[in-house]
């Protein structure tokens, strides 16, 4: 995922939440859910950001739902 998705993602309204996942395997980082209607929980993982390069993300959605919980309600 890149930034000007993440900017896209929210300008558009799609943005469901964002959880940082800390396991120190290959997927630590900023993982980005979208809204989904059809899918379990109304969301899904649209993309990540390294834990190397997550800062910029972070940034822009520290104030939209930013969380630590599996399902979005941290």
């Amino acid at each position: 995922m890149t930034i000007d998705q993440l900017k896209k993602i929210l300008a558009n309204g799609e943005f469901h939440h964002a959880t940082y996942r800390d396991h120190g395997t290959l997927w630590e980082g900023l993982h980005i859910y979208v809204k989904e209607d059809n899918s379990f929980n109304g969301f899904t993982n649209a993309g990540f950001f390294p834990k190397e390069n997550h800062q910029e993300a972070y940034d822009l959605v520290r104030y939209t739902g930013v969380s630590v919980d599996s399902r979005g309600r941290g």
